[in-house]
């Protein structure tokens, strides 16, 4: 959902559970989250920027692989 984001943790050889145990998530909430069936808090977002991808910015970070249109 986050294609961004997988490709920064391939990049730094980062897994979903190295980042969820180091924010304080269960397993199964940061998988609903990152493969979006549920939303990531502004806090978690920024939680996981500054911990492994300061360098990238949120909205990079967490672009969302399909667009909503608005009609």
């Amino acid at each position: 959902m986050f294609p961004n984001l997988e490709a920064e943790m391939a990049r730094k050889k980062l897994t979903k559970l190295d980042i969820q145990k180091k924010i304080g998530l269960s397993q199964s909430t940061f998988y609903c989250k990152s493969n979006g069936k549920s939303e990531f808090t502004l806090l978690e977002a920024q939680e996981i920027q500054s911990k492994f991808f300061p360098e990238c910015t949120l909205d990079y970070l967490f672009e969302r692989k399909e667009k909503i249109k608005c009609y």
